[in-house]
């Protein structure tokens, strides 16, 4: 990540922390680090903080530099993931089994981002320089305990009850774990994310690294998964306080969300480096559009890969008027991009008139034009624009710098909104409300006419938090995915579904798995295979 580069010695540390320490002497020089001789002072802490985040994002295909947000999405109602490997055609249409690669990655990098924490969270208080004082630690601890609150959430919502670790393990013995309930492991994320909370600061000089106003989101972000709705309520008025008081707001321009790094309205978020071979990340040209003709695909994008495609039913969420569906998606009829070329492109466009008929026109490009998006550039007629920006001018199109939103303030705001919901009192309105007023947004406020205060909620994270791969957890924690997918006819696909024969693949959003089962992801055959703590799966599985 931008400034928080993870040097090999943090790695090492990591391992060594994991091994028996009672032979350090006889395998490793005096001079060699490890945990008797390395934590010294506060850069001794920001190395081992900083292995916290490596495992979120770079060490495989599945975590976020390039596959994980998309995936998310396209297990949801929102999206559907172009075919490629078996993988995560498996995790897209939910048939997959403890074997499934996606499965073990999103259960492996987040316990070894927890093993990172709790090595930092320990060995901190040890660090030999005096002057490093416990009060000038605190900010340190505070961040590693907001990682491993961060991923025990993310792991405890997929995979229910779960191995609770919070020491070091310093044995291998000592990661044949049994799990502990739910129960306790949301207590645990609560007591770490309220650490956090008291001792991060409110603005940090590294990029992408929390702030105390996200740690109180994520804390109340916890206690609507708790459905604890009056912690909740207090959880997300007091991170709202201190967010603003910090400098924190919305941004005017909704896509300068994702144009301008280190923006106020991010709270925590994933940090890239453009062109970097290790610290860049591949999503960006996997979002971008795939199969418009190559001269404008090259001019405009400089490549695009076109695994992460919107569906119809996402299209259909958006109220009409409301300019967060053109901030999102490229459709039909709609302007693409200027085409920045300096040769003509001769181009046919082709569309489904309203009585379900081809047309065809005949249009020249020429420098300076606006482009028209064309339905046949993606396989559900739609391109995501949200979270995208051109890659021509790197050297590596797979190496962009494009950070990646974890928290923004319009989520924290959603988030004190649903809480209030859920209690039955309207200033959730009010909340929903400052959201779309947003300046480049600007949508009519909502009143207790326009139907129940639950549903206008959801309504708005579903289309002002689209396709940044929020919407599982939504669904998860609702417990509504069987009902979003309905009987695998109600989700439409593509933008002209309804033209479509019932035999299209392209016509619905048609899960083949259980979508009933609670926890809704199986611990990995890998887990159950190592772990002699652990001898049963999932219901289900």
């Amino acid at each position: 990540m931008k400034n928080i580069i993870v040097i090999l010695v943090a790695g090492v540390l990591i391992l060594l922390g994991a091994c028996d320490q009672s032979d350090f002497l006889d395998r490793y020089p005096k001079a060699t680090p490890n945990p008797e001789n390395f934590f010294v002072d506060a850069t001794s802490a920001r190395l081992a903080v900083n292995a916290c985040y490596d495992d979120w994002c770079w060490p495989n295909d599945n975590m976020l530099f390039k596959e994980m947000t998309i995936m998310l999405d396209a297990m949801t109602d929102d999206s559907y993931r172009r075919v490629n490997a078996a993988i995560h055609v498996a995790m897209e249409q939910w048939d997959f089994t403890p074997t499934n690669g996606v499965i073990s990655a999103w259960w492996t990098y987040p316990y070894r981002s927890i093993n990172a924490a709790n090595f930092a969270i320990e060995h901190i208080p040890t660090s030999s320089d005096l002057s490093f004082t416990s009060e000038q630690q605190a900010p340190y601890i505070a961040e590693a305990k907001f990682m491993r609150a961060y991923s025990y959430l993310w792991l405890t919502m997929f995979y229910g009850d779960l191995p609770l670790l919070t020491t070091t393990a310093s044995d291998f013995d000592e990661f044949n774990t049994p799990r502990s309930p739910q129960a306790d492991v949301f207590k645990q994320i609560v007591e770490d994310f309220t650490y956090a909370k008291d001792y991060l600061p409110e603005t940090q000089t590294l990029k992408g690294t929390p702030v105390k106003a996200a740690a109180g989101a994520y804390l109340a972000k916890t206690y609507l998964i708790m459905n604890d709705w009056a912690k909740a309520e207090a959880a997300a008025r007091e991170a709202i306080q201190v967010a603003e008081n910090s400098g924190h707001k919305l941004m005017d321009d909704y896509l300068s969300i994702w144009s301008d790094e280190g923006n106020p309205e991010l709270l925590f978020y994933w940090s890239f480096v453009e062109d970097d071979p290790k610290y860049g990340q591949n999503m960006t040209v996997q979002r971008l559009c795939r199969d418009l003709p190559v001269p404008l695909r090259i001019a405009i994008n400089g490549d695009g890969w076109g695994y992460a495609v919107p569906q119809r039913d996402l299209y259909d969420a958006f109220e009409s008027g409301d300019p967060r569906r053109e901030f999102t998606l490229y459709s039909p009829g709609y302007p693409y991009e200027i085409y920045p070329g300096t040769n003509d492109v001769p181009y046919k466009h082709e569309k489904y008139n309203e009585a379900g008929k081809k047309v065809t026109w005949n249009v020249v490009y020429k420098t300076g034009d606006m482009v028209e998006y064309d339905y046949r550039w993606s396989l559900t007629g739609l391109n995501v624009r949200k979270m995208t920006n051109p890659v021509k001018d790197l050297a590596d199109v797979r190496r962009d710098g494009m950070d990646i939103p974890a928290m923004r303030m319009a989520e924290l705001y959603l988030i004190l909104a649903e809480a209030l919901a859920e209690q039955g009192k309207a200033e959730a309105l009010t909340w929903v409300n400052k959201v779309r007023s947003r300046a480049s947004v600007n949508m009519p406020p909502k009143t207790t006419a326009d139907g129940n205060l639950i549903d206008i909620v959801r309504h708005e994270r579903r289309v002002e938090l689209a396709m940044e791969g929020l919407r599982i957890f939504d669904l998860i924690r609702w417990k509504t995915i069987a009902e979003v997918f309905g009987n695998g006819k109600k989700v439409k696909r593509n933008f002209y579904s309804d033209y479509l024969p019932e035999s299209s693949s392209m016509k619905y959003d048609s899960p083949v798995g259980d979508l009933t089962r609670y926890p809704i992801f199986p611990l990995p055959q890998s887990e159950i295979d190592q772990n002699s703590a652990i001898n049963t799966n999932n219901p289900g599985w």
